[in-house]
């Protein structure tokens, strides 16, 4: 691999960002978080995929619930639907 393709990889993936997949409770806007509720989207759990993520829903029997897209970057959800 040349230099220059080694740099423009390494470059891309550092532009990268991760995104989270948060549970948020509709009327609150709340994040879940180990059981509970909390306001700040750093905390909340953040689920590897959308069975996880409606797995957690069923086996805490949440409802109005929907799942949010967040980029690591940013501070605001970039995508939300409803889940249960």
């Amino acid at each position: 691999m040349s230099a220059k393709i080694l740099h423009d990889f390494t470059e891309s993936r550092e532009r990268e960002q991760t995104v989270k997949r948060l549970l948020r409770h509709r009327d609150s806007q709340q994040y879940f978080k180990d059981g509970g509720w909390t306001y700040n989207p750093e905390e909340a759990d953040s689920f590897d995929d959308i069975v996880h993520a409606a797995e957690t829903c069923a086996r805490h029997g949440l409802t109005d619930v929907e799942l949010a897209l967040r980029l690591d970057a940013q501070a605001s959800d970039v995508f939300c639907t409803s889940l249960r």
